[in-house]
């Protein structure tokens, strides 16, 4: 199967006259949306293969969420970072190939009408780089992007088990809204250090991922942060959380 686009004209009309349109999504109109994306130059298919993804569709978000990043990033693995920022290939996938699912995951936003919500889920509506954590598709793709570890061979996944395993959406702006955690080893680094403090038995909160990215922040100003390895982010992480919330060194 090809990867289907959505083109820039179709894009724009969809985003600019969503009021025209929203009670088609409302009522989840499958005969409407086929016959808008029929007209030509709506849709452009790619030259890129992929297999159809088997989506979660759990009625808890919590469960889906998780098992949904390694799906879609599975079967999208082969993206470019470049092809995984544009907003007509996410958009597209919202409105064609995946909408199914999109249908699913915003199931309580259509009911209650929520436009706000319901734009930023399939549209670019937070600034190019946060909307690729709100948007319900491209956060699924960039989480499993962020976090799969190819050297832990028996389960790649380990570091995405963990960071979806509560909190998945707070988390995803809250963590990659940060300059720093666009490089994946700082990503990583961060990560590896944190689980280290759960093995404690501390309780993992949000307060945990923004002092790390504070910290990131401030240290950036004297040094480049792009050129460590996962290693040196994870030991220098390491030292200043055992420092800022007091915990004894080595246990």
């Amino acid at each position: 199967m090809k990867l289907s686009f959505i083109t820039d004209e179709t894009l724009m009309d969809l985003r600019t006259n969503y009021d025209s349109y929203k009670e088609h999504y409302y009522t989840k109109d499958n005969v409407w949306f086929d016959e808008y994306f029929r007209e030509e130059a709506r849709v452009v298919e790619s030259k890129i293969d992929f297999e159809m993804p088997e989506f979660n569709y759990h009625e808890e978000y919590a469960i889906s969420d998780r098992e949904n990043v390694k799906v879609i990033y599975d079967a999208l693995k082969h993206l470019t970072v470049s092809q995984a920022t544009q907003e007509k290939l996410w958009s597209g996938l919202a409105h064609l190939q995946f909408r199914d699912f999109t249908y699913y995951r915003l199931k309580n936003e259509l009911q209650d009408k929520k436009d706000q919500r319901i734009n930023t889920a399939i549209f670019f509506k937070n600034g190019n780089k946060r909307s690729l954590f709100v948007h319900i598709l491209a956060r699924l793709w960039w989480v499993g992007y962020m976090t799969y570890d190819e050297s832990n061979t028996s389960n790649p996944y380990w570091l995405t088990d963990f960071f979806t395993e509560k909190d998945f959406s707070a988390r995803c702006v809250v963590f990659f809204s940060s300059n720093f955690t666009s490089n994946r080893n700082i990503t990583r680094g961060i990560l590896k250090s944190i689980i280290k403090l759960e093995k404690r038995g501390i309780q993992i909160k949000r307060d945990h991922f923004v002092q790390a990215n504070k910290y990131l922040n401030v240290v950036g100003g004297a040094m480049i942060l792009d050129m460590l390895s996962t290693d040196e982010v994870e030991e220098m992480i390491d030292q200043y959380l055992v420092k800022y919330y007091s915990l004894e060194v080595g246990v």
